[in-house]
């Protein structure tokens, strides 16, 4: 069963059983934060193009203050997708200047 949100430009953003199953192979920790990952995704505090065309980043420092949530989204596709998410230390905003 997909999960879903909607991004701030108001487009639909589905987590499916593939990002389930790339979460659950590379990053199985990221399965108990389903829910941030959906949150960052509709409420994100920084946004940026990923290097990849097509595809996005959103930014949540929903874990804890010294740690961000980025999640990576596919809008080559109606609706986009979850293609993964992880956990970086690093201010993204840092990388924008």
């Amino acid at each position: 069963m997909a999960l879903e949100t909607i991004d701030p430009d108001g487009r639909l953003v589905v987590l499916d059983e593939r990002t389930r199953g790339h979460l659950e192979r590379r990053r199985p920790g990221m399965l108990d934060n389903i829910d941030a990952i959906l949150g960052a995704v509709a409420r994100p505090d920084v946004r940026e193009e990923d290097p990849r065309p097509g595809r996005e980043r959103f930014y949540r420092r929903d874990l804890d203050p010294g740690r961000w949530l980025r999640v990576v989204v596919d809008f080559t596709r109606v609706p986009g997708f979850v293609v993964t998410a992880l956990v970086q230390h690093n201010d993204p905003r840092e990388a924008q200047r």
